[in-house]
């Protein structure tokens, strides 16, 4: 999805090296649009969902504006990057981010590119853990939690030589006090409030603080890289006193809960070819249940680049080792093709799962089928 700002650094250089006396502008906008049309579904939350695009052809909806902001390398060694967007299509949750709204910002963050090669940044960044996958609007698939992260904090990253290093500290998942949305990887890191009538709802009442990350990537042949992350850190119970029912345990919000992760990651890009594979690890103690989540997942994301047409696959399992889960592994599988049309991209992906990870982080079956075509333009 960040694609348009290689896009926009590129104008940028020709701009320069060809002469032009006017200073490239420092903020840019995009505009997206969805089509989807379900063909199963028993997802939570969808509902009849594949019904209605069966008598309406699909659904025509999910717009976004999206605005950024950048320092295109007019600040000498300071550095600085926002995104914030606009609309149903900005992958937030009104319920669960700080606004309360169809709005919210992806990043936001402000640093410096030291002498020694290092940058440190503050702010609403992405975590460095492993990497997402390649399709566009269904996500990071049964990644879910580990993929397309983005968390407030500070960060340290640098290279050298056939090494990439980074070290964050990330204080909180989201800008505000009870947020459990990190744009677009939400729903699997909690929920802000909860009902205590509804058996274990307040249980899922928590939000990600005070994470240890650490990322190191090393290129050992031209093309070929292994990595790995860890993190590590607190769980915040978000489930207030007043709302337990009477006989519950009273509950506060301390950090009562924990996470941990690690993710061991390949990856191959050499010409047109674009090959990566991961395994992800994950424990988490909820503040309000006493058996640990524990699962693991995989993921296999292929492409082939040619012209202005990238072909993609992205493959992904999980299977849960929580006791009291007897979910056997699922799996999910997302084919696409994207355009690059001149101002932006047009997407065609299916989506095929038959399991997902709910705001507990841990594995449940279900089964969803459908089709997307989504385009977008950048100015």
């Amino acid at each position: 999805m960040m694609d348009h700002l290689v896009r926009v650094s590129g104008a940028l250089a020709l701009a320069a090296c060809c002469g032009a006396v006017q200073a490239a502008p420092l903020f840019s906008g995009g505009v997206w649009m969805n089509y989807r049309y379900i063909t199963d579904s028993d997802f939570q939350g969808v509902g009849v969902a594949d019904d209605f695009d069966r008598e309406t052809g699909g659904t025509l909806g999910d717009p976004a504006l999206i605005l950024y902001a950048g320092d295109q390398g007019q600040y000498g060694s300071t550095r600085f990057a926002a995104e914030v967007r606009f609309g149903k299509g900005s992958f937030t949750d009104p319920d669960n981010n700080g606004t309360g709204d169809y709005l919210a910002f992806k990043q936001a963050w402000v640093g410096r590119e030291l002498d020694n090669g290092m940058r440190v940044r503050v702010g609403k960044m992405a975590v460095p853990f492993g990497y997402k996958t390649v399709n566009f609007w269904p996500g990071d698939l049964l990644q879910g939690g580990y993929g397309d992260q983005m968390d407030v904090g500070l960060s340290l990253d640098g290279e050298q030589a056939t090494l990439r290093y980074a070290l964050a500290y990330f204080h909180a998942d989201d800008f505000g006090e009870t947020s459990t949305d990190t744009m677009d990887d939400n729903g699997h890191w909690g929920q802000s409030a909860c009902n205590s009538t509804a058996a274990g709802d307040c249980d899922l009442a928590y939000r990600k603080m005070q994470t240890l990350v650490g990322n190191l990537d090393w290129q050992f042949i031209e093309g070929h890289t292994v990595g790995l992350s860890v993190q590590s850190g607190r769980l915040q119970d978000l489930a207030a006193t007043e709302d337990q029912a009477p006989t519950a345990v009273p509950r506060s919000a301390r950090l009562s809960g924990r996470h941990h992760a690690l993710d061991l990651h390949y990856a191959y890009e050499a010409g047109p070819w674009l090959l990566q594979a991961r395994h992800v690890e994950v424990q988490r103690e909820l503040p309000g249940r006493s058996e640990k989540v524990r699962n693991h997942r995989q993921s296999l994301s292929t492409g082939y680049r040619h012209n202005d047409w990238f072909w993609y696959l992205d493959l992904t399992s999980a299977a849960t080792r929580t006791r009291g889960n007897d979910t056997g592994r699922v799996y999910a599988w997302a084919p696409g093709v994207r355009y690059d049309y001149g101002p932006g991209w047009v997407y065609l992906e299916y989506l095929w799962s038959d399991g997902d990870i709910g705001r507990d982080g841990d594995i449940y079956a279900a089964d969803f089928r459908a089709l997307y075509a989504t385009v977008d333009f950048y100015f």
